[in-house]
């Protein structure tokens, strides 16, 4: 059975029933997840919040590490008296394992889900939206699975994102989050000439109260546009945000991973963009312990993180995944990834309290993203701060917040009295 068929009978199972999701890994996953939502929504199916209320569990899947794919199969076994659904980047390249664990399973071809979401109508409703502008990468990253998984970029269509995002602001979004596997190659394989600046230009003529968040952006298709793209998140709709991935302060172990940059180029990124908005607050990930990494390689990363000061730092310990070029190479020992990961983290929280100190006594516009448990909210000011205030606010509400103090990973503030 091809695919399409596959993604037929999976769907057709989604009607008059009682569904729970879960979905793990990036958020593109999400987007997919609540795209199925709405399918299953249109075809009479009620959403419920936990497993043993539910016919059918729908399980969207992330492979992005070994341990993680290891996760999925467990979560699989747990519903073996479900109906169980099947999507994301796990049956596409291992079908036959998904079927081994529940042989009754439905699979969903997340390549299938906008054309079959198409027809539907409606958008998920909430205070934070997910919207997918391209799927796909043109990347050779030696150690990436997803890239298998997921296949060659193909931008979505400017008209139909924008339509979708003036539909997620109507059914009151206030934060957009803009994703794909490398949001800054979108329009790349299109022939009208237009890029990311283009895009997030037709998207803040959306009349409305909300701010976009843009997604990953790897520094080789960031680089060409950063002009244009520093120009266009001068629109205050937009979160003075960048996700800008480096893997690796070594130019030989970037070359090894297949990262079409150098570390200098990354750290031109980040000067260039700081240049522009002092307060950008900049996240970028690392890998510990790639094939081939010397003690000097892993230095020149502790190191790089120390003088660009991110703000954010996505630390993965290297996993080797069948498959991949880097499954070919020859794996560090365990305890040396290890030891590589602390120190990349115990540099990243010298920066993260010497960030957090300067903030502290600044006052700054913020808007309430969401609620943390009763009597305290989050806010996020125009840089994306995750800013904890211990006040009932409402979610949505622009205020003045004055920074009192930190806790390494979010700042605390109150209401400013004005």
């Amino acid at each position: 059975m091809d695919s399409t068929a596959l993604t037929a009978a999976a769907l057709n199972q989604l009607r008059n029933i009682r569904l729970y999701a879960e979905t793990y890994g990036c958020t593109y996953n999400f987007g997919d997840t609540e795209k199925i939502i709405e399918i299953a929504r249109s075809q009479g199916c009620t959403i419920v919040e936990t497993a043993e209320d539910a016919d059918a569990v729908l399980i969207n899947t992330c492979i992005v590490v070994t341990r993680t794919e290891e996760h999925m199969y467990e979560r699989m076994r747990l519903y073996a008296d479900k109906i169980l659904v099947v999507t994301g980047c796990l049956p596409g390249l291992s079908i036959d394992c998904v079927l081994s664990v529940h042989p009754d399973a439905y699979i969903i071809d997340p390549d299938l889900i906008h054309s079959c979401y198409r027809e539907v109508g409606t958008v998920h409703a909430g205070d934070h939206a997910v919207l997918q502008i391209a799927k796909g990468c043109n990347g050779h990253c030696t150690y990436c699975i997803t890239r298998l998984a997921r296949g060659k970029l193909v931008s979505f269509p400017l008209e139909d994102i924008v339509a979708q995002a003036r539909a997620f602001v109507d059914a009151g979004a206030t934060e957009i989050q803009l994703t794909a596997q490398d949001v800054s190659s979108w329009g790349m394989d299109r022939d009208d000439g237009l890029r990311l600046p283009d895009l997030l230009r037709a998207l803040i003529k959306i009349p409305g109260e909300y701010r976009i968040r843009i997604g990953m952006a790897n520094p080789d298709t960031l680089l060409p546009i950063l002009d244009d793209f520093l120009d266009a998140i001068a629109d205050p709709k937009i979160f003075l945000f960048l996700h800008v991935p480096v893997q690796s302060g070594s130019d030989a172990v970037l070359r090894a991973m297949g990262r079409r940059y150098t570390a200098a180029q990354y750290e031109e990124i980040c000067r260039r963009a700081r240049e522009r908005y002092p307060d950008i607050r900049i996240s970028t990930d690392y890998i510990a312990g790639f094939c081939g990494e010397t003690a000097e390689d892993a230095a020149a990363s502790v190191t790089q993180i120390l003088t660009t000061r991110p703000g954010k730092v996505n630390i993965t310990r290297f996993s080797m995944r069948p498959g991949t070029p880097a499954a070919k190479m020859k794996n560090l020992p365990e305890p040396v990834k290890k030891e590589r990961s602390r120190a990349l983290t115990n540099a990243a929280n010298a920066v993260y309290d010497a960030n957090n100190e300067e903030w502290i006594g600044k006052t700054v516009d913020a808007v309430v993203t969401e609620v943390v448990r009763a009597g305290s909210v989050t806010a996020r000011d125009r840089t994306y701060q995750n800013i904890v205030i211990l006040s009932e606010i409402p979610i949505g509400t622009r205020i003045r917040v004055t920074i009192t103090g930190h806790r390494r990973h979010y700042l605390v503030g109150m209401v400013a009295l004005e």
